[in-house]
């Protein structure tokens, strides 16, 4: 999956399993760590991307694709947090 978001003073580009923000300097994150601060509150993040991670898993959500992050990592055995 790849997509874009617009916002007015940045760009948001999520990757397979990163995520980009663009506002003057590039911000990136692994999207595994943005959906672990969205479902717990921890992982480090910028505060660039700490800001649109609600909107970045709304967007997965929409699209079914965290419902496949999710199934991947309970079927190898892997967390998504610790």
């Amino acid at each position: 999956m790849r997509a874009k978001l617009g916002y007015m003073d940045k760009l948001v580009e999520i990757t397979e399993n990163e995520v980009l923000v663009f506002n003057g300097r590039l911000h990136t994150a692994p999207l595994e760590e943005v959906i672990r601060h969205y479902l717990s509150g921890s992982g480090v993040l910028p505060p660039a991307i700490r800001s649109v991670s609600n909107d970045v898993v709304r967007l997965l959500l929409r699209t079914g694709e965290l419902e496949t992050i999710i199934q991947s990592k309970v079927q190898y055995g892997e967390s998504l947090s610790d």
